[in-house]
């Protein structure tokens, strides 16, 4: 019996789809997007790959990078590294400071120079995973790097020099028998036009001043700044309504006017504008982004925030704990500033100071756990189930079998670098707890009072309550003096 060939094998229908990805295109980087190729190197190698200046020339793509040599290596020279800078910048006492090429007075630097290394860029591009969905950006091109040794040619050249003084040295002892030939070589006019182009772009590029590149290491604020451009800003498919906690990219929405209820969601066509937004306080920026997103990383609060007058990183860990408490590295705007107080809840009308222990009593099980269920916090804090989930939804979401999770993984990032202000915060969700826990007495023992209370009146006014198999144990004086009188009378 033969084997089924590729062509006419049944198709695997059984084989499940176990994921579904979207993918976005991100065009905030698109036009300045570039990918550098270095050299092969060993992983080990990490000392080799420290940038310490860069140049870049716009109009004719071209890139140039000095890499630090790691002089303390074993395998490193220093004697013949210093033999070479002085070979190339001469001796100490003879060098002009504008030609210097070795600033130590040895070879502590290697250049690269690029080349491109596709013809069509744009058909490549770099991708960014959030865990959820898929980002690319179109890279604006792709450079290759070679190792670049053009200051031997200065050293080549002071050879030369002296070469040809020796010469002329000779010519004045004697004359030369020595004639110039002239030799010609007939070449195909596709050759001559192509070499007369490389000259011209040769030309253009000399021309083209060098600009100064300022660098930044891969864990740099700003660095990571720069990456979150790779998520694009509208992840909403078209046609399809999303909701806000399943967005990576935060929209910015218009608060509510000072006379509307903060029962009533914003409207889609309050959008303001980044520009008019960053105009505004950092603390009124702070107010306005998390209000509307409920959670969200300081990194991507610090992104969309960027250029705001004022801004840096250590304001806006100032004004943060004014708007937004934090749970697993994460900011979550205050229960105070989604439910003033004064308000009620648009669901069931329940008073935001309730609505604001509970939520407050929902953040603090997460900096707990992972996972919180929805069914414990209603029958604790004994408000309707549908202005819990609400509470859930704004920050959380579902996850089979587990509970309720955070939208957002923790910023493990954040936790390590400001142990600080983690502490205070941790410290901050203790004493709220034991506020809560002071307030769930409390209502406790309210509770057990009006039962008692209301079982007493029901005693006094000859009322007693069914037992468990549903009999009644006793009545009251009226109806068993009717009961009575109807007995009486049918005897009669």
């Amino acid at each position: 019996m033969e084997a089924p060939t590729a062509a006419s094998a049944p198709p695997d229908d059984d084989d499940e789809i176990v994921k579904e990805i979207p993918i976005f295109n991100s065009t905030r980087l698109q036009n300045s997007l570039y990918l550098l190729r270095y050299p092969l190197l060993s992983k080990k190698c990490t000392n080799e790959l420290t940038i310490k200046r860069g140049f870049f020339k716009p109009s004719n793509q071209e890139v140039e990078l000095e890499m630090a040599i790691d002089v303390a290596s074993s395998n490193f020279d220093s004697d013949r590294a210093e033999l070479i800078a002085q070979e190339i910048d001469g001796a100490p006492e003879e060098r002009k400071t504008s030609k210097i090429h070795f600033e130590n007075d040895l070879v502590d630097k290697v250049s690269l120079k690029s080349s491109k290394a596709v013809k069509e860029a744009s058909k490549y591009a770099a991708l960014a995973y959030t865990g959820r969905e898929i980002h690319l950006t179109t890279l604006r091109n792709i450079f290759q790097f070679r190792p670049s040794f053009n200051y031997l040619d200065r050293g080549a050249k002071k050879r030369k020099d002296a070469d040809h003084n020796d010469l002329s040295d000779e010519d004045e002892a004697g004359p030369s028998t020595a004639e110039l030939i002239t030799v010609k070589f007939k070449q195909s006019d596709d050759r001559w036009k192509k070499s007369k182009n490389d000259k011209v772009s040769e030309m253009k590029s000399v021309d083209e001043a060098w600009t100064n590149c300022e660098v930044h290491t891969e864990n740099s604020s700003l660095s990571k700044v720069e990456k979150l451009k790779l998520i694009a800003e509208n992840t909403e498919p078209t046609g399809q309504a999303m909701n806000l906690p399943d967005l990576d990219y935060i929209r910015v929405l218009v608060p509510e006017d000072e006379g509307q209820g903060t029962t009533e969601p914003s409207s889609p066509s309050h959008i303001m504008s980044l520009h008019t937004l960053r105009a505004s306080p950092i603390l009124e920026q702070c107010r306005v982004l998390l209000k509307d997103a409920q959670i969200i990383q300081f990194q991507q609060l610090l992104m969309i925030l960027a250029g705001g007058e004022g801004l840096t990183a250590e304001t806006l860990l100032k004004n943060l704990p004014k708007v937004a408490v934090l749970v697993r590295g994460n900011w979550v705007v205050k229960s105070e500033v989604l439910y003033p107080s004064n308000t009620f809840s648009s669901t069931s009308g329940v008073p935001a100071e309730l609505m604001c222990r509970t939520r407050d009593y929902v953040l603090y099980l997460f900096t707990k756990n992972q996972y919180v269920e929805r069914k414990k916090v209603s029958s604790v804090m004994k408000i309707p189930s549908e202005e819990v989930k609400e509470i859930f939804t704004g920050f959380s979401r579902l996850r089979h079998n587990k509970g309720w999770e955070l939208v957002l993984p923790t910023d493990n990032d954040f936790i390590l670098k400001h142990g600080d202000i983690v502490q205070r915060q941790g410290e901050a969700w203790e004493q709220k707890f034991k506020q809560l826990s002071e307030f769930l007495k409390d209502n406790k023992r309210q509770r057990r009072k009006s039962k008692s209370v209301s079982e007493d009146c029901k005693m006094r006014n000859g009322v007693s309550s069914d037992n468990d198999s549903g009999t009644e144990k006793n009545k009251s004086p009226v109806a068993a003096r009717k009961k009575i009188a109807k007995v009486q009378e049918n005897t009669s």
